[in-house]
């Protein structure tokens, strides 16, 4: 039980390409002087987007320091089974190359046992990562920094025939000054290229802010699909309901069309509203269904959502909180639900209007 400014106590968690022909007879954009702005392509000369499993010829151009990708087959030993390798080779141009981006796109399913390692020329092994994921069964992708002095190759290792790899965007990083409130620090120490906002990082103790109490309900991983489980509830206690709250979670392979829909003790709220990343992100990942007329997509990576909370759908006592699967949507992983509070303070400014909008 909590009463501002004290806080909630710990929930209890129930798991239950470039296209032209799109361009072609139609008339340029217009700027807001009537003059036809041009369509240029956005250079990107320190990084690229690799698919391994391309099905057309095209080839990307590639940044300076990238040298080359092979493909090797390990087959299984007495010790360990039948694995695949990409294998990317680099040329060290320390101003541009001194640190990478390398953000793996795969499918995260158990015992996949996906690793990346930097070597050099000589066999030293300078640096390893992973397993990646945590075997939820989706695909996924995953931010990595990698520190490339004297490394000549990277190493993408898989077990089985490669395919739950799809590919890897790789980009260089330079250092950048920033200014930050001291009391307020940045989540994450690399800038996301496409404007994907850091991940969540769930804490074990409950913050008060201004009237805000901000608590973790659970910081696990929750899979939904159509034909196990479609919902994920969580409970938590109040003692004062708040003047207004919002859950807030992360959400894998969603379905940007059909997000999931957030109920509080029975109270349809609606769609969760989810923050969308910049298009051009190789996360975005089409989906042909029969019978329609239209490219679905689905976002191979974490995302965050979170829905605004009335006062008048909490309650003095127990609460509960659903998110609903979508019924238009496919499997969906939850992870770091969090649960803020806003309540009165002397500071709180407001208006009190005589109109009844």
């Amino acid at each position: 039980m909590i009463t501002s400014p004290r806080l909630p106590s710990r929930a209890k968690s129930h798991r239950g390409r470039r296209l032209l022909s799109l361009l072609a007879g139609a008339a340029l954009l217009l700027a807001a002087s009537g003059k036809a702005q041009e369509l240029k392509d956005q250079p990107t000369p320190f990084s690229v987007w690799l698919d391994f499993h391309a099905q057309n010829t095209s080839k990307p151009d590639l940044p300076i320091w990238f040298d080359s990708l092979t493909t090797e087959s390990v087959p299984s030993s007495s010790t360990s089974p039948a694995r695949t390798l990409f294998r990317l080779r680099f040329r060290q141009i320390t101003s541009v190359n001194s640190d990478l981006l390398l953000r793996l796109f795969f499918d995260d399913l158990k015992g996949a046992g996906v690793t990346v390692s930097g070597w050099s020329e000589t066999g030293s092994s300078l640096f390893e990562r992973g397993p990646l994921g945590d075997g939820v069964g989706l695909p996924t992708s995953e931010n990595l920094t990698l520190p490339m002095a004297g490394v000549d190759y990277v190493e993408i290792s898989v077990n089985g025939d490669g395919s739950a790899v799809r590919g890897v965007f790789l980009a260089s990083l330079k250092p950048s000054r920033i200014k930050q409130p001291i009391d307020y620090p940045v989540e994450s120490s690399v800038a996301d290229a496409f404007g994907n906002l850091p991940p969540a990082l769930p804490q074990s103790d409950d913050f008060h802010l201004f009237g805000r109490v901000k608590a973790t309900i659970d910081p696990g991983i929750m899979t939904l699909t159509p034909a196990t489980a479609e919902s994920g509830t969580w409970q938590f206690q109040l003692e004062t309901p708040p003047l207004v709250a919002v859950v807030a979670f992360e959400i894998l392979d969603a379905d940007p069309e059909a997000p999931p829909e957030i109920i509080v003790n029975n109270q349809p709220l609606g769609a969760a509203n989810v923050h969308l990343p910049d298009l051009a992100d190789p996360a975005f990942l089409g989906l042909i269904r029969p019978l329609e007329n239209h490219m679905h997509f689905r976002y191979t990576g974490w995302l965050h959502a979170q829905k605004l909370i009335p006062a008048s759908a909490l309650q003095a006592g127990l609460n509960t909180v659903v998110v609903q699967l979508n019924k238009e949507s496919g499997p969906i992983a939850v992870r770091s639900v969090e649960l803020q509070l806003k309540y009165h303070t002397a500071g709180l400014d407001f208006t009190i209007s005589t109109s009844s909008r």
